[in-house]
């Protein structure tokens, strides 16, 4: 019996001997469970819902849902125990659930649990990780496009003065040309880049083998601002209107070469000969003989701007003897140009606005002011504090040109002068007919001196007024340079010394640029020490004019005349026997000296012509001097950058004032001014 039980007792030892030492196994060692659960979360989910506004690009829905895969611990469980004989005792129990976002840890719950503190410590730690599958980014938009209402572009032109109408028949001064540059067409416009003509209100021409036919190809959807056609029968009644015998010399020197121009402008024919319409935007104009030049020719006073194209069926019912003077040419300016008259306020300021059809597209800029503003420190004043943008007629003194030149809200450039700025003389007064007083006048004067002084170095000396390039020798800078000796000597010779001076009197408008008077006052001094007592008398701009065309009064007068790009077209504009010539008188003495001149203003070959103006520079010129003192000082600009002109590009800015850019011209000083004016912008 002893045995029987023995048996069994021992064998029930022994399995409960391994059980004791599984259990003490397992609570000495780490157990580790990671459970999975497929979570879906939502890092940012935005819907915007908005409210059309008329003019804007409305968001109709937005809605946005950005979902970011993220390690998610949902559950970190730590326990640590320690064997007690006959029990189990928890010593700290610590559970975290935290969400893993990119740039931060989010704990959600976290529960710690403390016991007996204890030597031996077994950890238990179980770690529960989501996988999720996120969605990056989700964006729907829907929008609408609606047209934004944009602010109005106005530039506002300084102008420092105007005149009370703008009838190019008789408008002799630069206001005038360059206001109908901006209002009217032309039938060519001149390219300053390329040295060129380029095309305008004609789309096209050619010109025949001997330059004596000249056709014209109009812009077909060209129109007149009141939206009637512009066709070849405006253009045939603007050469008729020009030739009209009370016109100026310089608008009946435009189309004289026109066949049969001569013979309508005196009576003795109803109409033009060379005008041929072929149709509607087609017309031909043939010469009087070959003429290669007859493009210069369009090119009106001071070689501001080709001739405008006038409107036949809202002038021709005005009956000669009024056209002149109709309000036409002050209230009801029309023509087919980029820009519109709005209204004229004498004395105060214009106002045009884009014409939306003109044919080379709507302007970008919306209005123009012109500004009357005739003191230059008023100008200055208005500039800086940003009333006007830019300056065309008329500038300011050299010292606010070099402080706008260092102020970087301004451009400041030049341009070619294209203008000859010198002393016209009036050769029927028989004390002043011989030619050694007025060389004596020319090399009496350190004239560039007074360039460097008054103009900041932005101005050349010239030996003759036919400074084309291709006629002009540089040889011929240094022909008259300062020699008061020689001029002294040449006054001796004359009769005249400085104990006993002539007196010679100029005729000007009334200065108010303070740095004129300072020059004028220089020269005065200078000239004194050779034997002329040059005397200044200032004069209304229409008394200063009568003295010298009408009742040659004048002795000499400060003169500016458009050089142009063709010698013979300038000789003939400024010199021709159809008036100009009246204010110099050379024909009383020198009757074959305009029989030369039109000679060489029929010579075809572009060569041949530059010997043959040479050669009578050297010769006529020089030996009457009609003009002295010639220089061509550069147009000084200034603008606001914020106005853009394409074809300067961005001005750039030298640090020394001398070093300013100087753009080229073609026909006159202001042609970057009437050149595709569409094209012009004012930077937002």
């Amino acid at each position: 019996m002893n045995t029987f039980w023995k048996a069994p007792r021992m064998v029930l030892v022994c399995i409960m001997a391994v059980v004791a030492a599984f259990l003490f196994l397992a609570a000495c060692g780490t157990r580790e469970v990671v459970k999975e659960v497929p979570v879906e979360v939502v890092v940012e989910k935005e819907v915007v819902k908005t409210v059309e506004v008329p003019g804007e690009t409305v968001v109709v829905e937005k809605e946005v849902v950005k979902e970011v895969p993220v390690e998610v611990v949902v559950e970190k469980e730590v326990v640590r125990t320690v064997e007690v004989p006959g029990e189990t005792v928890v010593v700290e129990k610590e559970v975290v659930k935290t969400v893993e976002v990119p740039g931060e840890t989010v704990v959600v719950e976290k529960e710690v649990v403390k016991e007996v503190p204890v030597e031996v410590v077994v950890e238990k730690e179980v770690v529960k990780e989501v996988p999720v599958e996120v969605v990056v980014e989700k964006e729907v938009v829907k929008t609408v496009e609606v047209e934004r209402p944009t602010e109005e572009k106005v530039l506002r032109v300084r102008m420092a003065n105007m005149p009370p109408g703008f009838n190019p028949h008789t408008g002799g001064s630069g206001a005038v040309t360059i206001t109908l540059g901006w209002t009217f067409s032309r039938l060519v416009q001149p390219g300053p880049a390329t040295g060129t003509w380029a095309p305008d209100l004609a789309a096209g021409w050619e010109v025949n083998e001997d330059a004596t036919e000249y056709t014209f190809y109009l812009q077909k959807h060209a129109k007149w601002h009141d939206g009637t056609p512009v066709t070849a029968n405006d253009v045939a009644f603007t050469v008729r209107s020009l030739l009209n015998p009370q016109s100026a010399e310089w608008m009946v020197n435009t189309y004289a070469s026109v066949k049969g121009a001569k013979a309508f402008q005196e009576g003795t024919a109803t109409d033009v000969e060379g005008i041929q319409i072929v149709d509607d935007h087609t017309i031909k104009l043939i010469m009087e003989r070959p003429n290669v030049t007859f493009l210069d020719e369009l090119v009106v006073v001071a070689a501001l701007s080709p001739a405008p194209i006038l409107p036949e069926h809202a002038l021709k019912d005005i009956p000669d003897d009024q056209l002149f003077e109709h309000d036409f040419w002050s209230q009801g300016l029309m023509g087919s140009g980029p820009f519109k008259f709005v209204s004229w306020v004498p004395q105060q300021a214009m106002v045009l606005e884009a014409f939306d059809d003109f044919y080379f597209g709507r302007p970008n800029i919306d209005r123009l002011i012109l500004e009357i503003i005739p003191s230059a420190d008023a100008t200055q004043i208005a500039l800086q504090r940003g009333e006007v943008d830019t300056t065309v007629r008329g500038g300011v003194s050299l010292a606010a040109n070099k402080e706008f030149f260092q102020d970087p809200r301004f451009d400041v450039y030049g341009t070619q002068a294209g203008l000859i700025s010198s002393y016209a003389w009036n050769q029927r007064i028989e004390r002043l007919r011989d030619p050694r007083i007025r060389e004596a006048f020319w090399i009496g004067v350190d004239w560039a001196k007074i360039c460097d002084r008054f103009y900041g170095g932005l101005c050349n000396v010239k030996g003759s007024p036919l400074f084309q390039s291709f006629v002009y020798k540089p040889e011929w800078d240094t022909r008259f340079a300062y020699n008061p000796s020689r001029a002294t000597s040449l006054m001796e010779a004359a009769g005249y010394s400085v104990s006993n001076p002539i007196d010679i009197t100029m005729i000007t408008r009334p200065i108010t640029n303070p740095d004129y008077r300072a020059e004028l006052a220089v020269q005065q001094d200078m000239l004194g020490d050779v034997g002329i007592n040059f005397i200044v008398k200032e004069q209304d701009t229409a008394a200063g004019q009568s003295a010298w065309y009408d009742t040659y009064d004048a002795e000499i007068i400060s003169w500016a005349a458009g050089q142009g790009s063709e010698p013979g077209v300038f000789l003939l504009s400024n010199l021709g026997l159809t008036g100009g010539e009246n204010a110099f008188g050379i024909h009383h003495q020198y009757p074959d000296f305009y029989t030369a001149m039109e000679e060489g203003a029929a010579i075809v070959d572009r060569g041949e012509r530059a010997k043959f103006f040479q050669d009578f520079t050297e010769t006529w010129l020089w030996d009457i001097l009609p003009w002295t003192s010639i220089r061509e000082a550069a147009r000084v600009k200034i603008q606001n950058n914020r106005f853009r002109m394409p074809i300067l590009g961005d001005v750039p800015k030298p640090s020394r004032y001398g070093d300013m850019p100087i753009y080229p011209i073609h026909a006159g000083r202001d042609d970057n001014w009437i050149y595709h004016m569409e094209q012009w912008d004012i930077r937002q």
